[in-house]
């Protein structure tokens, strides 16, 4: 992992985020990372990253990837906003603020473009570092999404107070859509709790047409997912939102 940060075996890739409306509501940054010629699954080194403490650098690689490809596609008259997610190990990182403003301004790009994922478990994280660095990024512009929405231990009594603008509904929902009737009823209060409260919702994983229909029918905002777009390289995905972008 460490010859690939320093010898290009790390990527990103981007995945669409498409509103009902047919607007491109973000590109979520995924990384890839191939090592010694051979493709390696972020389920296999994202872990090893995260125990070894190498995550953080992995993350500030992301960071500023991230910033210059919004800055890439501005500059091609494509202005859309990059999803960047950040893991716990940053947030717990007295630097993160640092390297969030060196990304930002290393790309010359407005804060207003570029949104970080967390868990909503780390917006709930009590810790001085995590509380301090959740302010910088508010201060500084950049939007806040909550990822995973669901998974994890849920308080509904702290998401009035966590300061996202979207909420993306986990997989493991979406993926029993529309069949399991219980699984609609969650997602329904859920759609309509985020709207209440001023959010865009986010159906992630949306693989098939009854479950794209399902999650309109239920009022999400917009689908990330393999049915509308799989993740592809910075070239490829200047050519798909020239192709498929609407305003």
């Amino acid at each position: 992992l460490f010859n690939a940060l320093e010898t290009g075996g790390l990527q990103l890739h981007y995945q669409p985020i498409i509103g009902f409306d047919g607007r491109v509501l973000s590109v979520e940054a995924l990384m890839r990372c191939k090592i010694n010629g051979k493709e390696v699954a972020p389920d296999k080194f994202i872990p090893v990253a995260e125990k070894t403490g190498l995550i953080v650098r992995l993350g500030e690689w992301s960071l500023l990837q991230g910033a210059r490809q919004a800055r890439h596609l501005l500059d091609a008259g494509l202005r859309t906003r990059v999803a960047i997610n950040v893991s716990r190990a940053q947030l717990l990182d007295s630097k993160f603020s640092q390297a969030l403003h060196a990304a930002l301004i290393c790309a010359r790009i407005d804060p207003g473009l570029i949104e970080l994922e967390l868990t909503e478990s780390l917006f709930m994280d009590n810790s001085s570092v995590v509380q301090a660095n959740l302010r910088s990024m508010r201060e500084c512009g950049v939007s806040l999404s909550i990822d995973d929405f669901g998974t994890g231990y849920s308080c509904l009594a702290n998401l009035k107070d966590i300061p996202a603008s979207k909420l993306k509904l986990d997989r493991a929902f979406v993926q029993y859509l529309p069949q399991d009737r219980r699984a609609m009823a969650v997602v329904k209060a859920i759609v309509q709790l985020g709207k209440d409260l001023g959010m865009t919702v986010v159906g992630e994983g949306v693989e098939k047409q009854e479950q794209m229909e399902a999650l309109r029918e239920l009022g999400v905002d917009g689908i990330q997912g393999y049915y509308y777009a799989h993740p592809v390289h910075a070239d490829a995905l200047f050519s798909w939102l020239k192709e498929n972008r609407q305003t």
